[in-house]
C-alpha cells in the first residue's frame, strides 16, 4: 500500500488483540528526496493502522510525525528503524538516530520514547541513549563499505531467565572491512528493565547473536520461534554485500535456523554467531526489503517495497510465532 502523499519504507508494529488492530510505525520523508537517495537524512516516523495490512489507514498529517526530539536532544538528527512493545502503563518505542555533532554524524545509538496512548501524535521522548561499545563498533571506518551501523532494535524476554533482550544491527571493530556485518544483543535482568528504559542502569553487551563474516552489514534483526520449537534469526541485506558462501549473492531477507536456543542448561543464550549458513527467505529480486514476519498473519513475510514504497504482503506464510514481547506487567516510571 503506498502512502497518498508520503515515501514510507521501513515499519515496525504493535497488535491490538483486543481490537484486533495493527499500528503500524514507519519511515516517511517527501517523496522529492528519494532520487537523490536524501530521504534517509530527512525521516521522521509516521502512524497508521490496519486490520490486514491489505488495506492502511495513513491518518492525517499529525500522524506523519509523531517522534520530535528537542533540538539539544542527542537525538538531533533523522529517525531510522525502533520498535514498540506494551508496558503495564504505556507503551515504549525504541528508535534509532545521531547527533550530527559526533565523528562523522553519522554514529548512530538507540533512544527511548513513551506514550500511554497508541493514537497519540506526539511521543515523549526520554534521554536515553544506548551507545554501541563493547566488540561492536562505534564509528564509520575508513573504506568500509556502509557507514557505521548501532539501529534497528528489536526487544523480547525470556521469562524463564528473568531476562530482556535486544537485538542490534551493528558492525565488529575487529571484523575484516566490507565483510565486519554483525547482530548485537544486548541483556538486562527483568527487574533493572524500568532502569535501563530510563537510562538509570546500563544494559550488559553480550557476544553477537551472527558474527558469519559475510555480510557488510545485517540490518533489521529479529528473532522468531519455530511451531517444532526451534528458533529463526533473520534479518535483511542488499545483494552487492552478501558474500556468504549459501546464498549465491542474493542479498534480500534471510534466516539462519537456531536448533537449541537456550542450549541444555538453559542459562543463557546459544545462538551459532560465526555460521555462515543462511538461507534466502525472500531475495531482493522480489522488491522487499527490510522485512518483518507477522505472526499474527500465519507469520507472513511483509516488508516496504524497494521499488515503489509503501508496504506490501509477499504471501508467503513462515508459520514462524513470536517471541515473548509482553512487558505488560513491567511499570515504567517517566
Amino acid at each position: 500500500m503506498l502512502h497518498p502523499s508520503r515515501h514510507v519504507w521501513d515499519f515496525w508494529y504493535h497488535f491490538d488483540r483486543k481490537a484486533k488492530l495493527f499500528h503500524i510505525f514507519y519511515l516517511n520523508a517527501d517523496r522529492a528526496l528519494v532520487s537523490s537517495s536524501q530521504h534517509h537524512f530527512a525521516s521522521a516516523v509516521g502512524h497508521a493502522t490496519t486490520p490486514d495490512f491489505d488495506s492502511i489507514d495513513w491518518g492525517d498529517e499529525d500522524s506523519f510525525s509523531i517522534l520530535k526530539p528537542s533540538p539539544d536532544h542527542w537525538a538531533n538528527t533523522s529517525i531510522w528503524s525502533g520498535d514498540v512493545i506494551e508496558v503495564k502503563n504505556g507503551y515504549l518505542m525504541f528508535y534509532t538516530s545521531r547527533d550530527g555533532s559526533q565523528d562523522d554524524g553519522l554514529t548512530q545509538s538507540i533512544g527511548v520514547a513513551y506514550t500511554d496512548d497508541l493514537w497519540s501524535t506526539q511521543w515523549q521522548v526520554l534521554d536515553t541513549q544506548i551507545k554501541p561499545g563493547s566488540v561492536y563498533q562505534t564509528k564509520s571506518l575508513s573504506g568500509d563499505l556502509t557507514f557505521h551501523a548501532w539501529r534497528d532494535p528489536f526487544v523480547f524476554r525470556l521469562p524463564e531467565q528473568n531476562q530482556a533482550y535486544m537485538l542490534i544491527s551493528a558492525k565488529l571493530s575487529d571484523g575484516s572491512i566490507g565483510h565486519n556485518g554483525a547482530i548485537a544483543v544486548l541483556q538486562v535482568a527483568d527487574q533493572d528493565f524500568p532502569n535501563a528504559v530510563s537510562g538509570k542502569s546500563a544494559w550488559e553487551y553480550l557476544a553477537p547473536a551472527s558474527q558469519p563474516g559475510c555480510y557488510a552489514e545485517m540490518e533489521v534483526p529479529q528473532l522468531y520461534k519455530h511451531p517444532q520449537g526451534s528458533h529463526e534469526l533473520v534479518f535483511s541485506t542488499w545483494a552487492k554485500y552478501d558474500f556468504a558462501p549459501t546464498t549465491n549473492g542474493q542479498g534480500g531477507f534471510q534466516g539462519q535456523t537456531i536448533p537449541d536456543l537456550l542450549g541444555a542448561t538453559q542459562s543463557g543464550l546459544t545462538f551459532s554467531p560465526s555460521s555462515p549458513n543462511f538461507q534466502v527467505l525472500l531475495s531482493e529480486d522480489q522488491n522487499l526489503y527490510a522485512c518483518r514476519i507477522v505472526p499474527e498473519l500465519d507469520g507472513e513475510i511483509i516488508g516496504f517495497d524497494s521499488q515503489a514504497g509503501g508496504i506490501r504482503r509477499s504471501g508467503i506464510k513462515t508459520k514462524f510465532e513470536s517471541m515473548d514481547r509482553d512487558f505488560s506487567d513491567v511499570v515504567i516510571v517517566i
